[in-house]
């Protein structure tokens, strides 16, 4: 039977930001990869969340110059790109969670007679 960690491999998180650039709008994403952790485990979301910080750097970038406005911009865009990929963080921890849950249901040995 394939482990919990290989039965949601399907699943990606994705980080999606509007990002404002002079002329117009760009739309920028990437992915966060989750299926050689065991989000089962604190220490796997913990790396989960890690790989999502590291995301949400790469989708809304770094500020040309560091002034306050480009600061300010760069951590409303960290903010809504959180706020975004939170509810996709809960449901693929809780669909791992419960297959896990089924996984083991499902090597459980019922005697009767």
């Amino acid at each position: 039977m394939a482990s919990p960690k290989h039965m949601i491999s399907s699943f990606t998180l994705a980080a999606f930001m509007m990002v404002a650039a002079p002329a117009m709008a760009n739309i920028r994403s990437e992915n966060v990869r989750h299926a050689d952790l065991d989000l089962a485990s604190a220490e796997g979301r913990a790396r989960l969340d890690t790989r999502i910080r590291q995301a949400v750097k790469k989708v809304c970038g770094t500020p040309r110059g560091w002034t306050l406005a480009e600061r300010q911009d760069q951590q409303n865009c960290e903010a809504a790109a959180y706020l975004k990929v939170a509810p996709t963080r809960e449901r693929v921890v809780a669909a791992y969670l419960e297959k896990r849950r089924l996984a083991f249901d499902s090597r459980a040995i019922v005697v009767y007679n």
